[in-house]
């Protein structure tokens, strides 16, 4: 599995990962969108159903075969039993603020994840929900996908070390940079 905030390269890797995995790609947000798992959409993006997500979920993991799930909502729709392996893919804010722009965030929108990477809800949220032995922790700020995709499948296959905790941003930006992704 695949989670991390908006912007981080969940996709890229995934699509990368499941290639030399021979795997198939469960993408979250598609499954929601294809299968009316949206309950509305605002400003601010999409409100899912997440229980409805959740189960349709549940039905496509049962089936047998090598599964890619990915989306920022996985710790939250997703049930551990039959996850081998949760990567948590981290940016920097200043880098995730600029990704965010250019895809046309609106500023709250791009506060609120900013913000939740530097907190490192993500990687929280996915520690809870799966149990730290199964997290990995993956800082994508300023990697090529194909290096973020190898080091998934290292890590998942036990040949690098599974670290989660080890991305601290709150050490690395300013004061003024936390008080500007906090004010919205």
């Amino acid at each position: 599995m695949i989670t991390g905030n908006p912007g981080t390269g969940k996709h890229t890797s995934a699509r990368l990962v499941a290639k030399r995995l021979k795997a198939e790609i469960v993408d979250i947000n598609r499954l929601a969108i294809e299968n009316e798992a949206v309950a509305s959409k605002t400003a601010k993006g999409l409100e899912v159903d997440m229980k409805k997500l959740g189960r349709l979920l549940a039905s496509i993991l049962k089936k047998k075969g090598n599964f890619v799930v990915v989306g920022h909502l996985a710790p939250y729709v997703v049930k551990p039993a039959g996850i081998d392996m949760v990567a948590v893919l981290r940016r920097s804010p200043a880098r995730l603020e600029a990704t965010l722009q250019e895809r046309g965030y609106i500023r709250e929108k791009v506060n609120e994840n900013v913000s939740a990477e530097i907190l490192g809800i993500s990687l929280y949220d996915s520690i809870k929900a799966f149990g730290k032995r199964k997290v990995a922790e993956f800082d994508t700020t300023g990697k090529e996908p194909e290096q973020t995709a190898g080091d998934i499948i290292a890590a998942a296959q036990k040949k690098k070390p599974r670290r989660a905790g080890a991305v601290d941003w709150l050490a690395v930006i300013s004061e003024e940079e936390v008080q500007r992704f906090f004010d919205y």
